[in-house]
């Protein structure tokens, strides 16, 4: 059997399903975002059990993968979030955004782990984190 033939296509999915599984997936993006000591056990781990436990790849994965060139604004419009978790997440969002790595070396894990600046970004996103997680339990 073909991959095509066993794969669930994705137009079998509605929009409110399809929402839900984007936002399982974008709170993990946070989650691994906002925990330098998941960052530490996992990109500085020699024995990597994938290449997703790296800087490079989180941020592909929440910028590229999930907000997909969309900005928080346009999040909100179309659904997948609301103005309470945007207000919550907007200045950790944009400062991840704007963050340079030590000597522009991306793939470098352990200069940005110690990276006063990354460390300053990692912990204003825990408390976003908590913030969201207490929007969430509100619901």
């Amino acid at each position: 059997m073909d991959l095509e033939e066993s794969s669930t296509p994705i137009d079998s999915f509605s929009e409110e399903e399809l929402r839900e599984m984007w936002r399982v997936r974008w709170k993990h993006s946070i989650e691994e975002l906002t925990s330098i000591e998941h960052q530490s056990k996992t990109w500085l781990d020699a024995a990597k059990p994938s290449v997703h436990y790296t800087y490079v790849e989180f941020m592909c994965c929440y910028f590229n993968d999930l907000l997909c060139g969309l900005t928080y604004s346009q999040l909100v419009e179309n659904g997948y979030v609301s103005e309470q978790e945007k207000a919550a997440l907007l200045d950790w969002h944009n400062a991840v955004d704007g963050y340079s790595s030590p000597g522009n070396d991306d793939y470098d894990d352990a200069a940005i782990l110690n990276d006063p600046e990354w460390i300053r970004i990692v912990a204003l996103g825990a408390e976003a984190h908590k913030e969201l997680h207490l929007l969430w339990n509100e619901k």
